[in-house]
């Protein structure tokens, strides 16, 4: 078996034919197989809603279907898919997004013609809930190096494929509730895997209409940040000064973010004082004016 695309689900039944359907279609010569991992816990309404979708599919011998007993999360999920896959390279879809028809070709192509290489990454398209086309920088992948990363990377699971014997060595996904991705890829750079950036768009991620984060959320979200951020301390010493000043900015701007996103005001005042951090650090005229403009639209929300 050349390539397993594991997809794992979780409440988004309803999107997920989209996901398969965008599988089954691939135009490639490699041989796959498809592995769903149902995250919903058995006999849960989701599960049962998930199983009516996988039966339309009983005819094609390529998807495996495995429901998890209870819910796991994201990472347990992935790294159950990978301990199922028989492909020597790894794919990951999100059940509410879907692949380019050249997705697998593409990557897979481009490996076997690079064998130095442990994996590679491909852009996407962002569509909104109108299905218009998002153009954005946060669509392309940015990796380098584990500083460079730390920095200024970009990264979500789908662009992804990789080597499983890599993915197995670095010990697949780490245990966090937020930002599953960006911890693989600083635990991959940390052990020393190359990876190449593609040009061509090989998904499409799509945009929901959403609430605001609850406090429940932001609290996972921001333990999820303080994670990353204490793995990256580890390797301090490998960033210049200016680097770890850099780093520092961004990880602020990060959880400004998210805290600004929050249902609550009181979370959201956080989102001042992580900006009046950034500040500190940033003497850039541009950016100060930016981050005043942050605290206005900060206060006139609330």
């Amino acid at each position: 078996m050349d390539a397993s695309i594991i997809i794992t689900t979780f409440r988004r039944s309803h999107f997920l034919t989209r996901a398969i359907d965008s599988v089954l279609l691939q135009n490639t010569n490699y041989k796959y197989e498809i592995i769903i991992i149902d995250d919903n816990g058995l006999e849960t309404q989701n599960q049962l809603l998930t199983r009516k979708t996988i039966d339309k599919y009983i005819l094609y011998n390529q998807i495996q279907y495995y429901p998890l007993e209870i819910n796991k999360g994201a990472c347990y999920a992935r790294n159950y898919g990978v301990s199922k896959a028989k492909g020597n390279y790894i794919f990951f879809l999100d059940d509410d997004d879907s692949y380019e028809n050249s997705k697998i070709q593409t990557q897979m192509a481009f490996m076997l013609n690079h064998s130095n290489l442990d994996g590679c990454l491909a852009p996407f398209k962002r569509l909104n809930a109108k299905e218009e086309e998002i153009k954005a920088n946060s669509n392309f992948p940015v990796v380098e190096d584990f500083v460079n990363f730390s920095i200024r990377g970009n990264f979500f699971t789908p662009m992804l494929c990789i080597k499983k014997n890599k993915l197995i060595e670095i010990g697949g996904f780490q245990e966090i509730d937020r930002f599953q991705d960006r911890f693989l890829m600083l635990h991959a750079l940390k052990s020393n895997l190359n990876f190449a950036c593609l040009e061509q768009p090989l998904h499409i991620m799509y945009e929901h209409e959403s609430d605001r984060i609850s406090s429940l959320n932001i609290s996972k979200t921001i333990v999820s940040l303080d994670k990353i951020y204490d793995f990256i301390v580890l390797s301090k010493n490998s960033f210049s000064k200016k680097e770890w000043n850099m780093f520092k900015i961004n990880d602020l701007t990060i959880r400004a973010i998210q805290y600004y996103l929050s249902k609550d005001v009181k979370n959201r005042l956080y989102a001042i004082r992580c900006y009046f951090k950034i500040c500190i650090l940033d003497l850039n005229m541009k950016n100060c004016l930016n981050f005043i403009k942050s605290i206005f639209n900060i206060v006139r929300r609330r």
